[in-house]
């Protein structure tokens, strides 16, 4: 039985996505961070969770880390229209790795997935 003191994990995230999102709006990413890795403990099976926290890891050069993330957003099904950024996320990730093979494929995956939404480019 749920404790009628606890909040609907709704709620939760949405806070932490809120207190993330205005942490990296107004150039606290670092602290942001946080929220958005507190977002994936919460609600480890969230997609668009994991694609958020791709995002800002990106911004902060955490290369391997949000190729992880980014991964992970993709293993857990986004919807399609969350889909190409993430394989853009994997792509630039991939890029400052080093490894042009992987960032090509993933940029080839960006693409294709930017085109089956009805995106272009």
């Amino acid at each position: 039985m749920a404790d009628s003191n606890s909040m609907p994990i709704q709620t939760v995230r949405e806070t932490l996505h809120l207190l993330g999102y205005l942490n990296a709006r107004y150039g606290r990413p670092e602290r942001a961070i946080g929220y958005f890795e507190l977002m994936t403990v919460v609600d480890a099976m969230n997609p668009t969770a994991w694609r958020t926290l791709a995002t800002i890891q990106l911004a902060l050069e955490k290369n391997p880390e949000a190729a992880a993330s980014a991964s992970k957003a993709l293993e857990l099904g986004l919807p399609p229209d969350e889909e190409p950024l993430c394989h853009l996320v994997k792509a630039i990730s991939a890029r400052r790795l080093g490894n042009t093979s992987e960032s090509d494929s993933e940029a080839l995956e960006f693409l294709k997935s930017r085109r089956e939404e009805g995106g272009g480019l």
